[in-house]
């Protein structure tokens, strides 16, 4: 089995121009290897941008901790106005345009690049459950997640939970409204680090039960209602990111196979096929693990997953290959694609660079020329 590169999407903000620069700059990098999609993030910060936009509704939203992004101890966080009904208006991503714009680029890209003919524009799309919590809770409510039963009553939880509805609503009236237009083209990328964090949590408070049936649940269900809108989707866990700096660090692949195989029970019983998934291994600046124990959970991966192995680092491509082979001896196949532990904006444009070739290096099975190699 050939394996496919898979590039999670954000570039750093120097790197991010336009549309045709974005789009051109993967393909160059691909080096003529086989992508998952050609990947057009709209911000290289994730949802920074989106949570800084909640001020233009301050008709609904107030402000209750300030924050100016510098780091995830320095993120904003709101609360609803007393009286204030909030609507999928007031927390729509309002990225059907800009979308719209992507698309255009990326047939004239396709016309380019004829072997492209069947790859798709990959938009990342936040799981509406990590928007709600991260608008209410900003990054700290990643600590309180993992309570079980209790979480309903950690004080960001409890407006994000209720209001929820609401955000699925948003984006998926988005998400229709793109797919009616562009779904011939498009592959969204449904994007859960808090999904991933909350199993990683609760398996070192020992509560992971409630908590996997939980966010499986809630993921499962919206990548159901993505599907059924006809959306054609990959899911992308996260340890999370910011600055380069990982929320929490996983001690191995339990929790990722754990929250994986509830998100499989849930979709096979709503009768919707497995998605392709990437399980990132490296995290923040940290290399993937060469350690095989840290693997070994893949062993009870579900059989129907087709992984993508979030193993390579801008450092290079050596110790990148000997974790994909950790990686594949674990899970017992071959992985469907290879990628980085998360999108590049984090990165110097330098390590970007190493990155993206060290992807292909490593996709191909044997070291290259790549720095650090």
């Amino acid at each position: 089995m050939t394996r496919l590169v898979h590039f999670v999407g954000s570039l750093p903000a120097a790197l991010t121009t336009d549309d045709s620069d974005v789009l051109e700059w993967f393909v160059r990098r691909s080096r003529g290897h086989r992508l998952t999609g050609v990947p057009r993030d709209l911000d290289p910060t994730w949802v920074v941008e989106y949570l800084r936009a909640r001020d233009e509704h301050d008709d609904v939203f107030e402000v209750v901790r300030r924050g100016d992004f510098a780091d995830y101890a320095d993120m904003r966080v709101y609360g609803l106005r007393r009286g204030a009904v909030l609507e999928p208006r007031h927390v729509a991503m309002d990225r059907a345009d800009r979308i719209g714009a992507a698309v255009t680029a990326f047939r004239a890209l396709r016309d380019r690049h004829p072997e492209l003919a069947d790859t798709r524009l990959q938009i990342s799309q936040p799981n509406p459950l990590d928007l709600a919590l991260f608008v209410f809770g900003g990054a700290a409510v990643a600590d309180g997640l993992p309570l079980g039963r209790a979480l309903r009553h950690f004080p960001a939880v409890t407006p994000a939970l209720r209001n929820l509805p609401v955000f699925v609503e948003a984006v998926l009236a988005e998400m229709a409204q793109v797919v009616a237009d562009h779904g011939d083209v498009i592959t969204w990328q449904v994007e859960s680090p808090i999904a991933q964090l909350a199993l990683v949590k609760a398996a070192r408070l020992g509560v992971r039960a409630p908590v996997g049936v939980l966010v499986a649940r809630q993921l499962a269900g919206f990548l159901a209602r993505a599907h059924g809108i006809g959306a054609q989707t990959v899911l992308h866990l996260c340890y999370g990111d910011y600055q380069h700096k990982e929320l929490l660090a996983p001690r191995n692949l339990a929790p990722a196979v754990e929250l994986l195989n509830a998100v499989a029970r849930n979709l096979r019983a709503l009768g919707v096929p497995l998605p392709p998934a990437h399980i990132p291994c490296a995290y923040g600046a940290h290399p993937a693990p060469l350690d095989p124990s840290f693997y070994r959970p893949l062993r009870r991966l579900h059989p129907d997953w087709r992984v993508i192995a979030g193993v390579v680092s801008p450092a290079g491509a050596r110790d990148s290959i000997r974790s994909l082979a950790l990686f594949e001896a674990a899970a017992g196949r071959a992985a469907y694609a290879v990628a980085t532990a998360c999108g590049l904006g984090r990165c110097t444009v330098e390590e970007a660079e190493r990155a993206a070739a060290a992807t292909v290096a490593t996709a191909e099975g044997a070291p290259s020329e790549v720095a650090g190699a």
